[in-house]
């Protein structure tokens, strides 16, 4: 009987093939349904890309007070779970972000931390704006009486410099596809200004290249 002898990949090919498996998982995970997402497969890479939106779409975060809630929130969660902003828009029905873990992957303590103060804060400052929301924001399930933000959140881990500016430059460019404003700089309650100028805007920042 002839023994073959297994022949032992370079470090190109095994680099190949792992590049090939995690592209696939990612593939595979995107289609899956938000509630079948199992997060805790993330929890060795700390750079995720955020998407989440206000209940029925509605514009809770138009006006300067709502979206000041949102930065002290931000604010708040960075410092309790070591974490940094990358990059950041602040739209009216919706927020995108890149949150960085200094430390341990803590994206779901973070994020369950976020929606629960916000909720509240949000809900109040709206609701005294405009008598509208009393009805708008009504779901009555599990005790729960109005709502803000849909049950979930969209997370994309950022696993590659590729990736990463991709989403940061969709995140910049987000209140011009908008119509939010003509000039990036021009609109606050985004980290396109300082990726542009290098001021400080709202929310501190954590630059790109300090992360790549």
């Amino acid at each position: 009987m002839k023994i073959i002898t297994p022949v032992r990949a370079d470090a190109e090919s095994r680099k190949r093939f792992q590049s090939f498996v995690y592209g696939f998982y990612l593939r595979v995970r995107i289609h899956l349904p938000m509630g079948l997402r199992n997060r805790t497969n993330l929890i060795h890479y700390n750079c995720f890309f955020i998407t989440t939106t206000c209940y029925r779409f509605l514009p809770l975060l138009v006006s300067d007070e709502a979206k000041k809630i949102i930065t002290e929130s931000i604010t708040f969660c960075n410092k309790k779970y070591k974490a940094s902003i990358v990059a950041y828009a602040l739209m009216p029905e919706h927020i995108h972000l890149i949150i960085y873990f200094n430390e341990e992957n803590k994206l779901s303590d973070y994020m369950r931390d976020f929606k629960k103060f916000t909720s509240v804060a949000i809900r109040n400052h709206v609701i005294a704006e405009n008598q509208k929301y009393q009805r708008l924001l009504r779901y009555e399930l599990d005790g729960q009486k109005r709502k803000v933000w849909k049950d979930r959140f969209d997370d994309l881990v950022l696993y590659s410099r590729k990736v990463t500016l991709i989403k940061l430059n969709y995140i910049n460019n987000n209140p011009i596809k908008a119509g939010l404003c003509e000039k990036v700089e021009d609109y606050e309650y985004c980290s396109a200004g300082y990726y542009k100028t290098g001021k400080r805007g709202v929310i501190d920042v954590l630059h790109v290249e300090e992360i790549l």
